[in-house]
Formats: structure tokens, sequence, C-alpha cells
């Protein structure tokens, strides 16, 4: 009588996921959210500890990750005004 074989284990490999929050060049908080609009072509990424905003052109096959690639190049380009707000001022004066 023969033995029952043993089947090869299966491994499952995991794909790896794209990000949806990001870190922010100005604060350094994990806080930069990405809003796709492919039919505009444009996204808008914000943060949402210190509101650092921008508008960055977008394509048809492009991810959040690639707007916000664009958007750190900006950044470190100068393209991007950082504004203080309003609150922060306010601390300084008092």
């Amino acid at each position: 009588m023969g033995r029952r074989r043993k089947g090869r284990k299966i491994e499952k490999r995991v794909k790896p996921k794209l990000p949806t929050v990001f870190e922010c060049p100005n604060c350094g908080h994990r806080s930069v959210y990405v809003e796709m609009n492919k039919k505009e072509g444009f996204a808008i990424v914000s943060c949402g500890s210190c509101g650092l905003t921008a508008q960055v052109k977008i394509y048809e096959i492009s991810e959040p990750v690639d707007a916000y690639g664009d958007f750190v190049d900006k950044y470190y380009a100068g393209e991007i005004n950082v504004e203080s707000s309003e609150t922060e001022s306010e601390d300084e004066e008092t």
C-alpha cells in the first residue's frame, strides 16, 4: 500500500499597497492627503496639520503617489509658498 502524497504548501504573495496618507515636507507630520480629479487633469495636495496646499497637474494614469511626488518636488524647488497661519502670528505678538 502506498502513502498519500503530501501537497505542496501554497505561499501567497502579499501585493504591496500604495500609501494614501503622506508625510508633509513642511511640518513633518503624516497628514498630507491627495484629492484626484482625473477628468479636469489636476490633483489637490493638502496637509491637514500645517495647511500647506498646492494644485498639481496629473495624467489619466497618475496615482496619488505621483501627485505627492510632484508636490514635494515643487516644494523643494520653491514653487509653493508657505503661508503662516493666523494663530501662529497672534501667538508671536503676545
